[in-house]
């Protein structure tokens, strides 16, 4: 199940990162240092408006969806939905003076906090529709959500910043226009309440009851996660932190592909699971998760790390490439430690509302990445700062890893996970046969190559799976033309 729900889902894991990645190589030719800090700051300055604003609400319709309930329920979410999503309007606001306060007083004009503000709300609506979305398996929905906003965004915010202004403010008016459009199509895909004449107090009692702790742990997750943005510009100032800003911020987009590859599809089976008492089931699911993130993460890592030289030469612009050069690699396997262990361990702790535990884990991270980041950046710039994060996130995921298994039952795949680096050392191994690629034919070659080799091995590795997943196919071929 978990395999096919994952292939559904691939069009908008693929193209979104695909396109992401895609804008954060151009807009070096774009944006100068000091833009390109602020620009990233505020995306993530973003995640934290909608945390508080939405989040707390679609974390409950991904857990307990009503709209199989009946008409009646379904009509009490959608009104209630609905002013809650109304709240967050305002809220998003008052986040945009927020932001301009933290990252550059300067800059405070009503045009660039009435950017920020739409940004803001257009992005939290998205990402809120995208998990109503996602709980009731519309996946054209969620695709319609995920990719129209990254594809619609980067060429709107080419003409913006080649026929207008060079800014991030230029990039968050043409995404905030192109989140818009993706809410407007997908809305009546999923279902929506314009207006609310109604709110179900008992559902918000229960969403607030069962989002509230997740809000908490939210909010926790994000400071874990974007603490070293904070930290980078604070210490070294915002020019400072856009220099690492492509490099970080690729390499953990890179990560953050390999785990969403995975995971879109993972945590509603794990949670429909649950609702109905098969809790070994999903265990078992979570177990096959986090194989599979193990198995897409890894190759990644290893390869970003081996061609990051020739890459960089060939895509980033010249004020940017040597940072980015030095970590890289780095970065992707920072983001890969701490994506493992939110999208598996901590996982079992969400499903299973075990707050207190997934707490400890995130404040040890944040306490250890922003201690190790500082000292990291302080003695050794900014491959001090990387490997301070990736430190902090394994000792974070040391102790997840510990707690799910000593008290949660969970069995690591360990197998599983031993073939998985057996098929990224045969890969490994080839690309440090192959030579040093010099231009973009001989990047895309390589690339090809370390794929091809990685799919061989694990289909020797797996060839027993391989070969009835193929049979059932066959047959299944079979049996339509007969």
């Amino acid at each position: 199940m978990l395999i096919r729900q994952t292939i559904r889902y691939l069009p908008a894991q693929l193209l979104t990162p695909a396109f992401q990645l895609l804008s954060m190589v151009v807009w070096t030719y774009f944006l100068p240092p000091a833009e390109m800090g602020s620009y990233m700051l505020v995306t993530a300055t973003q995640e934290f408006a909608y945390l508080i604003a939405l989040s707390w609400f679609s974390v409950y319709a991904l857990r307990f969806m009503p709209f199989e309930r009946g008409q009646a329920e379904r009509g009490n979410f959608l009104h209630t939905e609905a002013a809650v999503i109304a709240v967050s309007l305002p809220i998003s606001l008052i986040a945009a003076f927020a932001t301009i306060a933290i990252i550059d007083v300067t800059h405070l004009t009503w045009q660039t906090v009435a950017i920020i503000a739409f940004f803001f709300a257009t992005r939290g609506i998205n990402t809120h529709y995208s998990e109503r979305a996602r709980a009731q398996s519309n996946i054209l929905a969620y695709t319609m959500l995920q990719i129209l906003g990254p594809i619609l965004g980067f060429g709107l915010g080419l003409a913006l910043v080649s026929g207008w202004q060079a800014t991030g403010d230029a990039l968050l008016l043409a995404y905030g226009i192109a989140q818009m459009i993706a809410n407007l199509v997908a809305a009546p895909m999923i279902g929506i309440a314009i207006l609310p004449r109604r709110v179900d107090r008992s559902m918000l009692r229960s969403a607030a009851s069962y989002g509230g702790p997740i809000l908490f742990l939210y909010c926790l997750g994000w400071i874990a996660e974007n603490n070293f943005r904070y930290v980078v510009s604070h210490v070294s100032g915002a020019a400072a932190f856009g220099l690492m800003a492509v490099g970080w911020g690729l390499g953990r987009r890179c990560a953050s592909v390999g785990s969403m590859l995975v995971t879109a599809a993972a945590f509603p089976i794990a949670a429909r699971l649950l609702n109905e008492g098969k809790r070994d089931e999903a265990m078992r699911q979570l177990a096959t998760n986090a194989a599979l993130l193990v198995g897409v993460m890894a190759p990644i890592v290893v390869g970003l790390a081996m061609i990051s030289t020739p890459a960089t030469d060939l895509l980033i612009a010249e004020p940017y490439r040597e940072t980015t050069k030095a970590i890289l690699g780095l970065s992707a396997l920072a983001g890969a430690i701490r994506f493992l262990h939110v999208h598996t361990s901590d996982q079992i702790f969400i499903l299973e509302k075990r707050v207190g535990y997934a707490t400890l884990v995130d404040i040890i991270e944040i306490v250890t990445t922003i201690v190790l980041t500082t000292a990291g950046l302080l003695y050794h710039g900014a491959v001090g700062a990387i490997i301070g994060t990736a430190l902090g996130s394994t000792l974070a995921g040391g102790v997840s890893l510990f707690i799910a298994v000593r008290h949660m039952g969970f069995i690591v795949p360990m197998l599983d996970i031993t073939k998985v680096f057996l098929a990224t050392g045969a890969m490994a191994l080839s690309l440090a046969l192959l030579p040093m690629p010099t231009g973009m034919t001989g990047l895309v070659l390589a690339i090809l190559i370390g794929v091809i080799v990685y799919a061989a091995a694990i289909s020797i590795a797996y060839q027993g799976q391989a070969r009835g997943i193929l049979e059932r196919r066959l047959g299944r071929r079979v049996q339509s033309s007969a």
